[in-house]
């Protein structure tokens, strides 16, 4: 049996702000989905398979679901500003600035196969320089780099590294070491390191770093890369670090005060 509510406030207008519904199959009967400015939409059911809805708009959007005609009218017809995440290996649109990221599955896990180019907090392009942004995604610091992540995607632990690093040959070992470790890895990750293959697809780049050292000062474009883990040692963080002329993988901590980059690890 269908319910009707009604909501009445004398001589004030009312303001109905649509907010997250559970998503379920258009078979329940469920008749819409609902998904909020700049919010990503995790399991929506649409033609059998499921979606994720991003709205990168600043309105609530309204999709019928009811019958599998409406679905497949709403995934050919998006509107402007909304897009559809199928599953890894496509782009995935930050919802918070329409920003594109490349996905790549390594093993069990999905990551961004670009740098994190998310305004936020504590975070600079290279040398201030805009277009830096744009070719090399932002360097964060550590406190800021937990946070960067758009939803359904996460800052790595040390331990999720490790977890790619295994899966590219390394021993348990060899990840659980510091220093540089492995064999080969490193060349597995990028095409800018030595013997370089980036036969992963995690494409890294050369994005340099921001010092702690008082004044912000920024080194090694092009020569070297560092990345945060989540994942704290004392008062400084776990990071993996790659450079031209090694083809292994480098395991070490760092004050949380650099500035770093971040890839996003799917959840």
């Amino acid at each position: 049996m269908k319910k009707y509510y009604q909501l009445m406030i004398l001589g004030v207008p009312l303001l109905f702000l649509l907010v997250h519904l559970y998503s379920v199959s258009a078979a329940s009967g469920v008749a819409a989905y609902y998904v909020g400015p700049r919010e990503v939409y995790a399991a929506a059911i649409l033609d059998g398979r499921a979606r994720e809805i991003i709205n990168t708009t600043s309105n609530t959007l309204f999709i019928p679901v009811r019958t599998l005609a409406e679905q497949q009218s709403f995934l050919n017809n998006l509107p402007v500003g909304v897009a559809i995440w199928n599953d890894c290996g496509d782009n995935f649109v930050d919802p918070r600035d329409s920003n594109i990221y490349p996905t790549v599955q390594i093993g069990n896990q999905c990551w961004m196969r670009d740098n994190l180019n998310y305004a936020t907090g504590s975070s600079w392009c290279y040398a201030n320089n805009a277009a830096n942004c744009n070719t090399y995604g932002r360097l964060y610091n550590w406190s800021t780099a937990i946070t960067a992540c758009p939803s359904g995607w996460h800052l790595p632990s040390d331990a999720e590294w490790k977890t790619l690093e295994m899966h590219l040959g390394m021993t348990q070992a060899q990840a659980d070491a510091t220093g540089w470790r492995g064999t080969n890895q490193g060349s597995q990750l990028s095409t800018l390191t030595l013997n370089g293959t980036n036969s992963s697809g995690f494409t890294a780049l050369m994005s340099g770093r921001r010092l702690a050292d008082g004044v912000g000062s920024f080194v090694n474009l092009d020569s070297s890369t560092r990345f945060w883990s989540s994942t704290e040692s004392d008062s400084n963080a776990w990071v993996r670090f790659l450079y031209t002329s090694n083809s292994t993988v480098n395991r070490d901590t760092s004050s949380k005060d650099y500035g770093f980059s971040v890839r996003c690890l799917r959840n």
